[in-house]
């Protein structure tokens, strides 16, 4: 309790916080400072020296400016008394609240009143409020811990249903005046996210396409919030425009927010007490598809991220990679294909050779010069594409005929026999168990009529999931222009090799001895399910020619 004093020198103390439930019409700043003043006229032995207000601060910590301030008062002997609208205004947190009404003020020989709560330490009973304050400090950080629970989950909830809960909106889109946890076009900064992921496509490094935008004078997404009037703060910025940056652009061609996808919850605090933001492991984000409209498409995003994580290189006579660069790789240790210029009577030779080798760390010296390459390369994706277009008449052709609807119905038909075949077994099993219990089987012939039952379940088991897969396919068979075959379609008189066909189609070229090639294309999944069901239902089509027979997914050339 602190020493009797005739007129004590009194700081006002008062905060309000929305995350920790404070309710504005009952607790606001104003409300609290009057309450607090008009308490003071009717004390003469209170004199009003400062008053001190944190808006915007939870009580469940004491990382506030004003009450810091107002510490450095106490304890410089500036103020020798605190007055609070009530418990909860001065802390939410049971442990720290308690160090200060018990320890740090009795030592400092400060006198608190808390109006709202009867509490004065001049005048109240110590035995009578050893127990009651910590009490009232216990249900004041419990009350915080159950507002921050219902806060918490209110945001997950709305994460799940796919609303957007952040408090800035990434670049290339904007919050829906009609619904703000919906996102919205920017059509302004919208064409600037495609245009970065096409001149990526094109060949164009992540450094040049930074620089290309800066040369442009196209706004950076810092410069576009503060055009748009949104305020924040940030530390990257000083003085200048921000510009845009090798990071920025990486940024945009990995973010899957610009396919649909909103991607929340990667940061947050461990619990109500601790502030620190920590990342969060990604199996913990909430992802929702279809969010939001998207401004590119699924296929060049993983395109331009597969293409991310290889080396690729820009050449040295201009802006752009080399169109191979990233997509060639030795067929005999793995490694990248790097480009060699040659030098003959004024003219200029390129080839490809393997990395290992020119390092001098093994492999063998085979190399194939860029023109014969290209035309390799030409020919594989002709022919693939020629390929895929056979399944795809063939599938429409299986679609139309009256047997196909047959077929589906058969598999309907074969996958209910199953699924009760697989059901008797499973109560079979459990009677053998009933026997054994019961004498009718020793535990041995328990043991071995189990391990009979087991094996049969996991056969039937293994036929009707390949039955539900050929099920699925045949169900499939109608949509003939399915996005990837279209990609392929469009590739059908294919002219030129360049950056942009090698990311729509192909996914890595293998270079081998002998100048042999062998070409992995993109959608090899979905390839294979189109082959094997154009192949199971061979007796189907009308004949089999050689040419339409079934390659394999990376073709050797």
């Amino acid at each position: 309790m602190p020493k009797t004093k005739t007129v004590y020198r009194t700081a006002i103390y008062a905060r309000l916080s929305k995350d920790d439930g404070d309710k504005a019409e009952s607790n606001s700043i104003a409300s609290q400072k009057a309450l607090c003043e008009e308490y003071i006229t009717k004390h003469g032995d209170l004199e009003l020296v400062e008053t001190f207000v944190d808006d915007g601060y939870s009580g469940v910590d004491f990382e506030r400016p004003a009450f810091h301030k107002m510490e450095d008062a106490l304890r410089q002997g500036k103020v020798d008394a605190v007055l609070c609208k009530d418990l909860s205004r001065f802390s939410r947190n049971y442990i720290e609240g308690g160090r200060y009404l018990e320890k740090v003020f009795p030592m400092l020989g400060v006198r608190f009143i808390a109006i709202n709560d009867s509490y004065d330490t001049l005048t109240e009973n110590p035995q009578s409020h050893s127990f009651l304050i910590p009490f009232k400090n216990l249900i004041n950080d419990t009350y915080c811990k159950d507002i921050s629970v219902k806060i918490r989950t209110n945001l997950d909830v709305k994460r799940r249903k796919g609303e957007y809960v952040g408090s800035y909106t990434p670049y290339g889109y904007r919050k829906d005046p009609q619904d703000k946890n919906r996102l919205i076009v920017d059509e302004e900064a919208g064409e600037t996210v495609r245009q970065i992921f096409s001149l990526y496509k094109d060949g164009m490094s992540i450094g040049q396409i930074a620089d290309h935008l800066n040369e442009l004078g196209v706004q950076s997404p810092m410069e576009h919030k503060i055009k748009s009037g949104i305020r924040f703060e940030t530390s990257f910025k000083t003085g200048e425009a921000a510009k845009w940056s090798y990071n920025a652009v990486r940024r945009i061609l990995t973010n899957e927010v610009y396919i649909g996808i909103l991607a929340q919850g990667k940061r947050g605090t461990p619990n109500y007490k601790v502030h620190v933001v920590q990342k969060r492991d990604e199996s913990d984000w909430i992802r929702v598809e279809d969010a939001h409209a998207a401004l590119v498409t699924y296929d060049d995003f993983m395109a331009v991220r597969n293409m991310l994580d290889r080396d690729v290189r820009i050449v040295s006579t201009g802006r752009e990679v080399n169109p191979f660069s990233g997509f060639l790789f030795c067929g005999d240790c793995g490694q990248p294909m790097i480009r060699k210029v040659v030098s003959a009577k004024d003219k200029k030779y390129y080839y490809f050779v393997c990395s290992t080798h020119k390092r001098h760390e093994g492999c063998s010296p085979h190399s194939m010069s860029a023109t014969e390459l290209t035309r390799t390369v030409k020919n594989a994706i002709a022919s693939h594409v020629s390929h895929i277009l056979d399944l795809s008449r063939m599938m429409d052709y299986i679609a139309k005929l009256p047997s196909a609807n047959r077929l589906v119905m058969n598999y309907e038909a074969q996958t209910e026999k199953l699924e009760e075949e697989i059901e008797y077994l499973h109560r079979m099993k459990l009677r053998i168990y009933e026997d054994l219990t019961s004498g009718i089987l020793d535990k041995q012939e328990y043991a071995d009529f189990r391990q009979q039952y087991k094996i049969q379940i996991e056969e039937k088991s293994a036929a009707l999931e390949n039955l539900r897969r050929e099920k699925k396919n045949a169900l499939l068979t109608g949509e003939t222009e399915k996005v990837w075959v279209t990609l392929f379609r469009q590739h059908e008189n294919i002219e030129e090799v360049n950056r942009r066909v090698l990311m729509a189609l192909i996914d890595k070229i293998f270079i081998y001895e002998g100048h042999t090639l062998e070409v992995v294309f993109r959608y090899r999944d979905e390839y294979q399910r189109m082959s094997e069901f154009v192949e199971h239902h061979a007796e189907l089509l009308p004949s089999v020619t050689e040419e339409a027979k079934i390659p394999q997914t990376g073709q050797e050339v």
